[in-house]
């Protein structure tokens, strides 16, 4: 295929992906699937448990059957163990999880072994008579019947989804040469069809002129696969460079590090060039980690309901001073009353981001080259109240509600925006990897007093680093703890002009 054609096809992969969505979820991946079907296991067997305790139907049911913290510990102990066993018989695993008769017997078999030794140990430690008889045969059953219900409810689903391509990978294929196509057929043999190879790329235009790599879709440079993964839903890349190239590596690796993607080598570890992140598999094949994609699997679905939840409370407390503020904006100066700016968002992408307008409208600044300063002219009387307590923010929530932005997370930079005279992603080398996460109205940067005007390099590189580790370090309980922050750092009132 010559270049020319290639750099064609990857135009129009780019034109397609823009005018159809992905069909793939966003959330959903094998992970989620998996943990999905522990949660099923243990409330199988906790439901069943606490269901027979509360209708156990006889008569007399003995003494001390009515005693809860004795019948909930050893439901909690005996579930736990029983996803335990079948964490490590690996049946979990999405491919087993799509092989209904090996989880049936694997459940029934666990299940039963579970219940034995449980049987054995009350037996030896002389407790059993503290059991109602009828009850644990009733929960054996009943937990039986649903642990086996669960699973061919749960085979069924995941068939469906497979059909529709939730779990579909699609793989952009670096290297050219010998190795990428050794690559591709390596997949094509022994990875099922979850993995979907979008195209072959290189670095090097003569490679590329005589690529003629089996079941790649397109051929392309390096910076076309850059440009098409902001159109495209494109979860993985795999370089396959070889050993004598790590100059080549670390300049590609730079490139893919700013996309919000998997990004693996084929090749053995080269340390002392790229940093490694781990290893993973796709079939047999081993690859090299060197960026992952954050906040993906439960980590996404629990930011994405923390975003929400949080950012539909404040809108109902905040509601009411909302429109106060809008009524004075309109008194004390004229324009409208929110200042809409062209942002970066997720992925590079441009959002328009939501502030009630701080200055007079005919002095404002939407590229965001100018930066305010303390005791900046420009803003306006009710502005410098606004902007001293950060209420100016405040219509960011339907920003966060809509999807653009999260609640937490590195804030969203002016397109044009500057760090000492110079545009950001020209002053920071790593600028644009904090983009790979929603941006947010408030953040760990932000939290430690880096706001305001940025007129020095160092101060400009601090955020980033801030925004970064925040980034790679992500938890639910570092939200919360940056939410508690922001409250103590908006009262400071530092560096808030």
């Amino acid at each position: 295929m010559k270049v020319g054609a290639g750099v064609a096809s990857v135009a129009a992969i780019a034109d397609d992906r823009r005018r159809r969505p992905a069909t793939k979820k966003s959330f959903l991946s094998e992970e989620i699937v998996s943990g999905a079907a522990k949660l099923g296991d243990l409330l199988c067997v906790l439901g069943s448990a606490a269901a027979l305790y509360l209708i156990y139907p006889v008569l007399y049911l003995g003494e001390g059957y009515y005693n809860l913290d004795r019948y909930t510990l050893v439901a909690l102990v005996v579930a736990a163990a029983l996803v335990i066993g079948l964490e490590y018989l690996g049946a979990y695993d999405l491919r087993r999880l799509r092989d209904l008769g090996w989880q049936w017997r694997k459940v029934a078999m666990t299940w039963s072994m579970v219940c034995a030794a449980g049987l054995m140990v009350a037996f030896a430690t002389k407790t059993s008579d503290n059991y109602s008889r009828g009850w644990v045969i009733g929960w054996f059953l009943a937990a039986t019947t649903l642990l086996l219900l669960n699973r061919a409810a749960l085979h069924r689903q995941i068939r469906a989804w497979h059909r529709q391509g939730y779990f579909a990978r699609n793989v952009a294929v670096i290297g050219a040469g010998e190795p990428g196509a050794q690559l591709i057929a390596k997949l094509g043999r022994f990875a099922d069809e979850n993995v979907r190879i979008v195209g072959v790329f290189d670095d090097r235009r003569t490679r590329l002129a005589r690529a003629a790599v089996p079941g790649a879709g397109a051929v392309g440079t390096v910076d076309d696969l850059v440009r098409i993964a902001r159109h495209m839903q494109l979860d993985e890349v795999i370089v396959t460079l070889p050993l004598n190239a790590p100059g080549r590596l670390r300049t590609m690796v730079q490139k893919l590090q700013h996309l919000p993607v998997d990004v693996r080598i084929s090749l053995e570890p080269l340390a002392d060039h790229v940093s490694v992140r781990g290893t993973s598999w796709v079939g047999d094949l081993p690859l090299i980690n060197v960026a992952d994609r954050p906040l993906k699997n439960w980590a996404a679905v629990i930011k994405l309901i923390e975003d929400k939840a949080l950012a539909a409370l404040l809108l109902s407390v905040f509601g009411l001073p909302m429109l106060i503020i809008a009524a004075l904006i309109r008194l004390d100066s004229r324009g409208p009353v929110f200042f809409v700016q062209d942002r970066y968002g997720f992925n590079n992408t441009t959002i328009r981001v939501l502030k009630f307008r701080t200055m007079h409208a005919d002095r404002e600044d939407r590229s965001g080259a100018q930066q305010t300063v303390r005791g900046d002219p420009r803003v306006t009387r009710v502005g410098r109240i606004l902007r001293a307590t950060s209420l100016d923010e405040l219509p960011q929530l339907f920003n966060v509600l809509r999807g653009d932005m999260s609640l937490i997370g590195p804030r969203a930079h002016a397109l044009k925006m500057k760090a000492a005279g110079i545009l950001y992603d020209e002053a920071v080398e790593e600028y644009f990897m904090r983009h790979r996460v929603r941006p947010g109205l408030t953040g760990w940067a932000q939290v430690h007093g880096l706001r305001g005007e940025t007129d020095t390099l160092e101060k400009a590189r601090r955020r980033v680093e801030f925004d970064l580790w925040y980034i790679e370090n992500w938890s639910l309980a570092l939200d919360l703890a940056i939410v508690f922050a922001t409250v103590r750092a908006v009262l400071k009132r530092q560096n808030a002009y």
